[in-house]
Formats: C-alpha cells, structure tokens, sequence
C-alpha cells in the first residue's frame, strides 16, 4: 500500500535535493537529445512522429498590464489599465519559451481547463513531435495538479498523440524553475519599455532576449478575434475517466501505450509505482472530433466604457481604436450611482477610515463612511 508522507517530510532538505536532482536529470537528457538530433528551436512537428524523449515545464506569471509607461504618469496609479495574462510552456534544453499572452476579453479564467488549452495547442503547434515526454510543473491544485490534468494525459496517450508522458510536481516552496527565468528576462524588458497595444507587447517578448529564447503567442486580439481556441475540456472528459483518490499527496504520474487509460503514481521518485485504471468503459473513450471551440468571454460593457473613459488618454494615438475603442452598447443605467460613485471617491481618499461617531441629533453610526478630508464629513451606512 502507498504510505503518504507529511508536508514537512516532503520538505525536508533530503526529499528536496532529490526532486530538484530528478529535474535536472531530465533537462540535462533532453538537452543531449536536442544536441544529437540537431534541433534549433521549437518548431510545428506531426504529433507522436519522432523516436525522441522531450521535456518541458509550464507555469503562468503575473499578469502584466497595458497602456504601460516606464515614466508612470501620476493619475494612472489610483486606475486599472487593461489586463493580459502570461502563460509559458518552456523547453529550457534549447532552450526557447511560449509566452501565451492573454487578454482579459479572452481569459477564461486560470484553471485547469486554461491550462489545458494552451497546453494543447502547444503541442500541436509548437513541440518537436516526440514520442515520449517529461512535464513539469508546481503544486497548484486549482491549475495543474487535479483530476482534468491527469485525465488530459491519458487522453494523449489513448488518441496516439504520445507513447509516454510523466508529469511531475515540483515541492511545494521549492518551484523556482525554467519559466521563471524567462518570465523575469520578459519583464525586465517590459518595465522599460512603453507599450500601447498586444502588438506592442508582443514585440516586447520577443525583444526582451537576444538569442530569441521568448516567443510571443497571442490568445487573441483585442477586437475579440480568436488565435488559440478554448474547449470545454472538464466537460469533454469527465464522462469517460475516474478520479484518482487522494490524488494531492502524489507528486509523480506516469502515463504509458502499453497500458492505455492507466496511470502509474509515486510520492517520491524513489518509491515503488502504484497503478490506477482510470477509465469508466474499457470500449468507451472521448474522440477529438467530439471537442467544439467556445467563445471568448469578451468584456463586459462596464470594464469597456470603464477603459474609454478613463484609460484611453493615456495610450498612444495609433493604438487608441484598439486598446480602449468607444464602446457599441451603452452603459447600463444601474451604473453609476451615487453610492457607488462615493465608494470609487473613497478608493482614492487616502485618508479615508471607518469610524464609529455619533451625530449631533444623538444618531450612531458604524463602519460608517467618514471622508475626512473634506471640509464637512460625509457619511452613509
């Protein structure tokens, strides 16, 4: 029977140097492999078409905003320009990096089906066609390591998309790996660099190294056309596959052809392989052909008017009609309201406090508003 060890156990600096010794194995193989097979860069290669081992690690970064200025102008402190995500699938034996750049009027949040989705057309469009891969990643549960993921790989393995994967989970505290590094060479160039659109973020990425190790990859556009397409992958998989249980306390999963639908798991690399049928019907299995592209969230026509009223002045001439275009709907008329009006005035007011005061007319408030700062004190419940 599987023995699951303590978090402290798991941290220890023995368990550590062993996890991080595994990764660097597999880097160092896949860098040989790279070498002998004379490959330059990440390329769009037939799935499951070359006798190689590959390994690549992904993870998302924080997310960037933009109109972005190295010299801040002053009112844009207290507003919210509009929002991009990152997401980087990274190979660091070439080593080269996917950065996903993703709009806020494209993100369909930061879980597992996101992850699943950029994955996938990574492969599809960017991986080198190996037969075997290794993948790591972190611990985050609500991102990579769940139920979706694990069912996502044996999915692979039984459309012959790959003949093995593992993927592994970094310790918990101990995550620093390849995609930080070009995360951190992305934004260095970023904090320096003023940039109005996607387009000029884009060219950011791919300026922020000179060997051409960042590779920009938008999601979408601004104007809502789609470039990567979202599917529905909990909804695709879930009626074919079994959760695996106490599925948290493994940090390595092995997916193989010879045994499709199975996953092998250990805690630590060193630990003897469990094995887990995953499949509810051994003649039963999700088809790709089943999968249907979804819509992009969009922006809703609050953050829209937001961004034209209040961000636009700040993006540059050439970029105005794409960043913050004058919105086609009208802003709801719930919109706005005093109350509300007096809540974004209190955002800014840095000497704002909740108080509990009483009134002349002898009338208590609490956690009331109080507007210090101005001449006569307002307040609301």
């Amino acid at each position: 029977m599987l023995t699951f060890l303590t978090t402290s156990v798991m941290q220890s600096p023995a368990v550590v140097h062993q996890e991080r010794s595994l990764y660097n194995s597999m880097v160092d193989d896949a860098r040989h492999v790279v070498v002998d097979q004379h490959i330059t860069g990440l390329s769009c290669s037939p799935p499951n078409s070359r006798p190689i081992t590959m390994h690549y690690c992904f993870d998302y970064a924080q997310q960037v905003h933009y109109p972005s200025d190295p010299l801040q102008p002053g009112p844009m402190y207290f507003l919210t320009p509009r929002k991009c995500g990152i997401f980087g699938v990274c190979c660091a034996c070439i080593p080269q990096q996917v950065n996903y750049l993703i709009d806020e009027g494209m993100c369909v949040g930061k879980g597992s089906n996101a992850v699943i989705c950029y994955l996938h057309h990574f492969f599809a469009n960017y991986g080198l066609g190996e037969t075997s891969v290794h993948l790591h990643c972190d611990n985050c549960s609500g991102q990579n390591k769940n139920k979706f993921m694990i069912w996502y790989l044996a999915w692979r393995i039984l459309s012959n998309l790959h003949t093995s994967i593992t993927v592994n989970f970094m310790i918990a505290g101990h995550t620093k790996f390849a995609p930080d590094w070009c995360f951190g060479l992305l934004k260095q160039k970023y904090r320096n660099t003023h940039i109005s659109n996607l387009t000029d973020l884009s060219n950011t990425v791919t300026a922020s190294t000179v060997k051409g190790i960042n590779i920009p990859q938008l999601a979408g556009t601004e104007d809502g056309t789609v470039i990567v397409d979202t599917y529905n992958w909990h909804k695709f998989l879930e009626p074919h596959f079994m959760p695996l249980p106490a599925l948290k306390k493994v940090q390595h999963f092995r997916f193989s052809a010879d045994h499709p639908g199975t996953v092998f798991y250990r805690v630590r690399s060193e630990d003897p392989e469990q094995a887990f049928n995953l499949m509810r019907s051994s003649t039963s299995f999700p088809v790709a052909g089943d999968l249907q592209a979804s819509d992009p969230p969009g922006l809703p026509v609050e953050r829209q008017w937001y961004l034209y009223n209040k961000i636009r002045e700040f993006v540059r001439p050439y970029a105005k009609d794409s960043t913050c275009p004058r919105p086609k709907n009208s802003l709801p008329p719930k919109f706005g309201t005093k109350k509300q009006d007096h809540v974004r005035h209190r955002s800014r007011d840095q000497n704002a406090k909740f108080r509990k005061f009483k009134m002349a007319d002898d009338r208590h408030f609490e956690n009331g508003l109080i507007a210090i700062s101005q001449p006569i004190i307002i307040c609301f419940e």
